[in-house]
């Protein structure tokens, strides 16, 4: 940007006390510099003091760069970010106003705002003589806030006084300085009773390299054992120790430390599984946790069996403590109009109404409605979900919308839109129109497997030999023999498609480096542009919704891998698959037979 943001004389700096508006601010940090500055400011304008006025407007700017210091390559982002505004950063200074910054640095006396000022220099110009003045005062800064209330500015403070320190050499003297400050500071934070602050300076003693690696292992082992019964922040010094250990290339105490550390998931989940406030939710994620970290520091498989074996009683258990919400809706009228729509008609144009008397889903309407369901119930998307099946065991895990963007976001709308309409739009679809009219078409017609011969006859969706199967798996289903449709249909399904894209000249095959040459799989193929163009936008958003996506049914997974059970046979979405394969193979009979057919029932 062009535009100054310092629009005094800097020739006044040495008559303004830059220091006298934050000696009373809440804590030592540029965190706090903010109010006390724009009051000053305030005043100084109110007395006529302009000179005066910009300064310390100009010092609240500098001193309202947020600090990201676990970001080194962003060390600084917009104290407040709204739509189409924003704080500033140090890349919106000009020229001009970092000559400024550059007078002003040698004048702050205090540690916090000399170190922000120098900072300031140092991101925007290289400069390597304020690189290391920011290293002293920010280790100055950190010192004055190490007490048990200000640590996490100490914190941030010695992490940026180490990596800045280490920018001019890990040999130079200000490293050595900066390390020290850092070791002394850990050292002194060991005798803390809660331990956060000893845990947060032994991360930035690892992170940074600083000190022997073995010493701070056993520092971080020695606490962890005192702290044995606060299992949480066991589990922080255990890993730690592991970590110190890995890098004094200690295998063996770091994978002791870190089976340490996996032990302590498992005894707090069964703390968690007893008690008035027993959990065996928060058990069953506790133990979870555990035999991963156990898997992955290597121990004994006998262990890892025998928590398996816990974790499935804790993950049956906490089916019982889930409670199940539900309303009514009255289908009555729509299971009438099903009906009637398909009364009275003779037997092919019955089964034509039948398949065109639903239309598929609007996917510009169903978009709309995720989206206005989450803008007008955002705490529901706010946190992150775990699905499980019937067995309590973890299948899918549903992200935050809220903290998404780009293709991630859209990949998480088009999740939720399969979502709603699994148990909203397609679950009413079938029970109230599908099953209704089926059962209409079998009393009235009550269809023999010869009646349904046409439908697979030179059918362009059918592949050469795969007749049988589609007609007995639509008659079953026209008999409610779900059981039967359902094992003969839907794996049917992927063939079909394939088939259909090779008629049209798609290549539906993968070329491989082992000059092997697979057929695409069903995902693969709904990803191929000609799969939406053939069979329609509609048609691939609900096949795939009902077929392969976990979250919509995603019954091609469950019958295949033989989890589907009988009921779920007679479920909404084989009923829903069925009637698709059912429309798949009517709409070219039909369109051959009778072309203007389609405007006749659509008008009726």
């Amino acid at each position: 940007m062009s535009e100054n943001w310092f629009k005094g004389d800097s020739a006044s700096f040495g008559e303004v006390d830059i220091d006298g508006p934050i000696q009373s601010a809440r804590e030592a940090s540029c965190h706090y510099y903010v109010e006390p500055y724009a009051k000053a400011a305030k005043e100084a304008e109110d007395q006529g003091k302009m000179q005066v006025a910009r300064t310390y407007g100009f010092l609240q700017t500098l001193v309202s760069f947020h600090p990201t210091f676990d970001r080194p390559e962003d060390p600084y982002e917009p104290w407040f970010q709204l739509e189409g505004r924003r704080g500033l950063v140090p890349a919106d200074l000009t020229d001009s106003d970092i000559d400024a910054v550059r007078q002003l640095a040698p004048l702050a006396k205090d540690p916090a705002l000399r170190a922000r000022l120098h900072d300031v220099l140092w991101i925007r110009v290289k400069d390597h003589h304020a690189c290391a003045e920011a290293a002293r005062a920010y280790i100055k800064a950190a010192q004055g806030l190490d007490n048990e209330h200000d640590w996490p500015r100490a914190a941030e403070c010695f992490k940026r006084s180490v990596l800045l320190a280490a920018k001019l050499g890990r040999k130079k003297e200000g490293f050595k300085e900066a390390a020290e400050a850092m070791e002394q500071a850990a050292q002194s934070a060991a005798g803390d009773a809660a331990g956060c602050r000893f845990a947060a300076y032994l991360k930035i003693v690892l992170s940074k390299a600083i000190g022997d690696p073995a010493k701070y292992g056993e520092m971080a082992e020695a606490f962890a054992k005192r702290v044995e019964n606060d299992r949480r922040t066991a589990r922080t010094y255990w890993q730690l120790a592991a970590d110190f250990y890995h890098e004094a290339e200690n295998s063996e105490a770091s994978k002791n430390a870190a089976l340490a550390a996996a032990e302590t998931y498992v005894n707090e989940a069964a703390e968690r599984a007893s008690g008035k406030m027993a959990s065996a939710m928060a058990a069953a994620s506790l133990l979870h946790s555990g035999i991963e970290a156990l898997r992955r520091a290597g121990a004994e498989r006998e262990r890892i069996v025998e928590l398996r074996k816990q974790l499935t009683k804790y993950q049956k258990d906490q089916l019982g403590e889930m409670k199940s919400y539900s309303t009514s809706v009255d289908l009555s009228k729509l299971v009438e109009g099903a009906q009637s729509h398909v009364r009275g008609c003779e037997f092919k144009e019955a089964l034509y109404r039948f398949t065109l008397g639903h239309s598929l889903t609007d996917l510009e309407e169903l978009r709309k409605s995720v989206q206005e369901t989450v803008n007008e119930h955002p705490l529901t998307h706010l946190f992150g979900a775990t699905m499980m099946d019937s067995e309590g065991r973890p299948i899918r895990h549903k992200p935050s919308l809220l903290h998404l963007k780009g293709e991630e976001l859209e990949k998480a709308l088009e999740a939720e839109m399969f979502e709603m309409a699994a148990k909203f739009q397609w679950s009413m679809r079938a029970r109230g129109f599908i099953e209704p009219a089926r059962l209409q078409i079998l009393n009235e017609h009550h269809p023999r497997i010869e009646d349904l011969h046409f439908l697979v006859q030179n059918n362009p969706f059918i592949p050469p030999g795969h007749e049988e199967i589609f007609l007995r798996g639509i008659h079953a289903g026209f008999h409610g023999d779900f059981v039967v449709a359902a094992h003969l249909l839907i794996p049917q399904i992927e063939n079909s498609i394939r088939y259909v894209l090779e008629s049209n000249g798609v290549d539906v095959s993968n070329l491989k480096s082992d000059m092997t040459q697979p057929v695409k799989t069903l995902g693969a193929l709904f990803d191929l542009p000609a799969t939406a163009e053939i069979f329609g936008e509609e048609m691939c958003f609900e096949l795939r919704g009902c077929l392969i996506e976990k979250n919509g049914y995603d019954i091609r997974n469950k019958v295949a891998h033989g989890f589907i059970t009988a009921n779920g046979c007679a479920s909404g979405a084989t009923l829903t698959v069925w009637w698709l394969v059912l429309r798949l193979c009517l709409l070219p009979v039909f369109s051959m037979e009778n072309p203007n057919m389609t405007e006749t029932v659509k008008e009726s």
